[in-house]
């Protein structure tokens, strides 16, 4: 899916250019920037019905644009839910790794109390354990 997701991006991205592209090399109602890029000379080149071309190849890649946008969306999204899940479930093994650590670490804890007390308790005052 991720391979899938990348190629799909990368038509975006050239889609989004050709968008791009479309759309000033017209000439626009009021000169617009398709006159700096020779949008006079594309109506020669291309014949007199450049216009309607240009026109609709601009309907198309925004189409194309439009749709790849919501596809990606949906990709990108559904990558991100899963790569939370799997960090939610990798957590939740740490923390059940970690209590059974803890039950076991617990069991072998009553050995480190000082010997001969009841409970596990550790002796307060050291040795000899009496006030002078």
């Amino acid at each position: 899916m991720v391979a899938f997701t990348v190629a799909m991006t990368v038509v975006y991205v050239i889609a989004c250019l050709f968008l791009n592209f479309v759309v000033l090399i017209q000439k626009g109602e009021g000169g617009g920037l398709g006159g700096a890029f020779g949008g006079g000379a594309v109506d020669t080149a291309f014949g007199a019905k450049a216009d309607s071309t240009w026109k609709r190849a601009t309907g198309v890649s925004a189409t194309i644009f439009m749709v790849l946008a919501i596809i990606l969306g949906v990709f990108y999204e559904r990558l991100d839910r899963r790569s939370v899940a799997a960090d939610a479930a990798a957590a939740q093994q740490r923390k059940e790794a970690e209590e059974r650590a803890k039950q076991g670490g617990d069991a072998g804890a009553g050995g480190a109390s000082t010997p001969g007390v009841p409970g596990g308790a550790v002796e307060v005052g050291g040795e000899g354990g009496g006030a002078t």
